[in-house]
C-alpha cells in the first residue's frame, strides 16, 4: 500500500471517528470536514500527479 493511500485512509478514519462524536472536545462538524478534506486532497494529488507524469489524465500516476 502506498503512502498516499495510507494517509488518505488515516484521514478518513479520523474524520469518521470524529463525526461519530467519539472524541471528546472535538465538534462533530470537524469530522465531516476532515473526511471530505482527505478525500478531496487524495483526488487532487492523483490528478495533478497524473498531469505532471505524462501530461494526460489517464491514471498512469502511481505515487
Amino acid at each position: 500500500m502506498n503512502t498516499l493511500k495510507i494517509l488518505s485512509l488515516a484521514g478518513k478514519i479520523a474524520g469518521f471517528v470524529t463525526a461519530l462524536n467519539a472524541i471528546p472536545f472535538i465538534p462533530q462538524e470537524y469530522g465531516v470536514w476532515i473526511f471530505a478534506g482527505a478525500s478531496i486532497l487524495k483526488d487532487a494529488i492523483n490528478r495533478v500527479g497524473d498531469l505532471l507524469d505524462d501530461g494526460k489524465e489517464n491514471q498512469s500516476f502511481k505515487p
